[in-house]
């Protein structure tokens, strides 16, 4: 909940803005949107999808589901019509996601990265705003490693995913299997 209101809080919304949370879920942004906007939500499990929404809105935020991240990028940009801001993973922005934005009109105005103890890696929240100037460069190109360098990171990756898996989940893997709880 802090964070959600710390990242409300870096947007730049103004008074009587209208403010969707299309993945409300318990609400940890929705509760924390100022008292001066308008403000709907959506919750797939409460059956309100926002694939299905239509209207438009000023500005649409929220915490995402990551499996749907490239839908929710293109469905935001169709009916936010002066920003968006996503909580995601860092892994998650990829030169094909800010091409979504940037084909629609929206440039990257916030990049903030944090921290959420639990979630898997870094996450970022970025604010893209309608006729905005982009702070972010990238490249629309697949780089590819020299041959020979791909063979020697292939044989490490697999070692180093060996490795992982016997340091960190084989034996609590073999605990589980002789648990009660493990019933084939």
């Amino acid at each position: 909940m802090l964070l959600a209101k710390r990242l409300i809080d870096i947007t730049p919304l103004k008074k009587g803005d209208f403010v969707l949370d299309p993945f409300a879920g318990k609400n940890a942004f929705y509760n924390q949107y100022p008292s001066w906007v308008k403000k709907d939500w959506c919750e797939i499990d409460q059956d309100r999808d926002f694939f299905k929404w239509s209207k438009e809105v000023d500005w649409i935020l929220s915490n995402p589901p990551y499996s749907k991240i490239n839908d929710v990028f293109k469905h935001s940009v169709k009916i936010a019509k002066k920003g968006i801001g996503l909580l995601i993973g860092i892994i998650n922005i990829t030169p094909k996601r800010l091409k979504i934005l940037r084909n629609n009109g929206f440039g990257v105005t916030v990049f903030h990265i944090c921290q959420v103890r639990g979630w898997f890696g870094k996450s970022v929240y970025i604010v893209a705003e309608k006729n905005k100037k982009d702070i972010i460069s990238y490249d629309d190109v697949s780089y590819k490693m020299p041959p020979d360098e791909h063979e020697i990171f292939k044989k490490k990756a697999v070692k180093y995913q060996s490795d992982y898996y016997k340091n960190n989940f084989s034996d609590k893997l073999k605990k589980y299997r002789k648990s009660k709880e493990y019933k084939i």
